[in-house]
């Protein structure tokens, strides 16, 4: 028998394109007597043929921002499945976006976006991204629209990654000898580097390889916190 915790995994991977048609029928079947399921299926599969549909050849970039917008709000896309995470609808929203090339970003929610270069950032910190696969976004403390990393890009206080199905990528420290590898499916934040790091990995995994001696290092997840006292460790949430 279909979970819930299993439609919503099957729901990102109909974003992704990735869902074989015997399991999306499965799907379908779950979301007929399952209300929430049903909605938020509805809520994104709205969303990507309202896309499509706004980049076409003829439009451009920001004539499809407003047309989305303007459709999303037309169709008064349900809202009691707002339950879920914020971080499943905000991130697979963007998964959508990236995957049928829109090249301007939009908060869900909002009619109007301001540009990332317009508002002012958190400061850099001595670590890089490196060994991105597929596709990872990332989405910098006060603004919310979520970017795409590019490699060797810089991190700053607050940086919250989201690697995508079939994706993954490496922080390197500032030592350059300590990395944090983290998995497909995951979300990771910097959340404290003033005498400390701290992460907060909110789902997905990672493994920490840390130079020995080390300062103080934590990643918190939404059960409780874990200390770096050794060099190499692995944390996964469910």
């Amino acid at each position: 028998m279909m979970t819930c915790q299993m439609a919503k995994n099957l729901i990102e991977e109909f974003i992704d394109g990735t869902i074989d048609d015997g399991t999306l029928e499965k799907l379908k079947t779950h979301t007929e007597t399952c209300e929430a399921c049903r909605e938020e299926f509805h809520r994104y599969s709205l969303m990507e043929k309202v896309i499509e549909e706004s980049l076409s050849p003829q439009a451009a970039a920001a004539q499809a921002r407003t047309q989305v917008m303007a459709r999303l709000i037309e169709e008064k896309v349900p809202q009691s499945a707002n339950n879920w995470p914020m971080w499943t609808r905000t991130a697979v929203a963007a998964g959508i976006l990236l995957a049928v090339g829109l090249s301007v970003g939009f908060v869900l929610g909002r009619t109007e976006a301001v540009g990332p270069d317009k508002l002012p950032l958190a400061a850099e910190v001595p670590m890089r991204v490196s060994g991105i696969e597929g596709t990872v976004l990332v989405k910098h403390e006060g603004i919310d629209t979520w970017q795409t990393l590019k490699g060797s890009a810089g991190v700053r206080l607050g940086d919250t990654f989201h690697s995508t199905a079939g994706s993954g990528f490496v922080l390197d420290l500032e030592d350059n000898k300590s990395t944090i590898k983290v998995s497909q499916n995951s979300m990771l934040a910097l959340t404290s580097y003033n005498g400390e790091t701290q992460f907060f990995l909110e789902h997905g995994e990672c493994t920490a390889s840390l130079e020995s001696p080390h300062g103080p290092f934590f990643i918190r997840t939404p059960h409780g916190r874990v200390e770096a006292l050794g060099t190499e460790f692995t944390i996964t949430v469910e």
